[in-house]
């Protein structure tokens, strides 16, 4: 069955980005195109009213120390580079804008790609306007639009329709991926979303 495959992310995840590694070739086996969907995942959390991030650790799995060396087990089985950036001064929220600016008039997987090797290929996320649009620009996109877009009201109101989506589709964290209609959340189940992908096919 061919179509696509909803991939909604965050550029702040870590795990958004080893999954955006692989799901385009996973989704390209059986004849899906992904559609890349992106947004901030605190919106996300604020959306469904629960937010792993805020106070202290739920559990062990969600300490940054964990988080870090997880990932980076995880880009070593995938032969990808990973380097955590400056969480704290960058401006995520403003990364999400940008991208959906993007979206809203082209596909915003090379914009993403080129966020994604910048922000952990290299660990230097963008910390200013000027530094993001040096990596649109190198994506092909208009800087000189990303900054007129990325403050719209448009803007904003589409990444809150992103969000809506999201949640409709039974996100509540990224990476989700939903195909027919299915959810499947987190790096670790693209193996799942394969399983269903070949599920489909037959």
């Amino acid at each position: 069955m061919s179509g696509t495959l909803d991939f909604y992310f965050s550029i702040g995840s870590r795990y958004s980005y080893l999954a955006s590694t692989q799901v385009e070739a996973l989704a390209a086996e059986f004849g899906r195109t992904v559609r890349w969907r992106p947004i901030h995942s605190r919106a996300l959390f604020a959306a469904v009213g629960s937010d792993p991030f805020s106070g202290p650790p739920a559990s062990r799995q969600y300490q940054p120390e964990y988080r870090s060396r997880d990932a980076k087990r995880w880009a070593d089985l995938y032969g990808v580079p990973y380097t955590d950036p400056d969480w704290e001064h960058t401006d995520w929220f403003r990364i999400a804008l940008a991208l959906v600016a993007v979206s809203r008039n082209r596909d915003c997987a090379p914009f993403a790609k080129a966020l994604y090797a910048a922000t952990f290929g290299a660990g230097k996320a963008p910390a200013n306007d000027k530094e993001l649009v040096a990596i649109a620009e190198g994506a092909g996109c208009s800087g000189a639009e990303v900054l007129r877009s990325v403050d719209a009201p448009t803007t904003a109101v589409t990444h809150e329709r992103i969000v809506a989506e999201a949640v409709k589709a039974g996100a509540f964290g990224v990476p989700t991926m939903v195909v027919d209609g299915e959810a499947f959340w987190g790096n670790d189940r693209l193996p799942l979303v394969r399983h269903r992908l070949q599920q489909q096919k037959t």
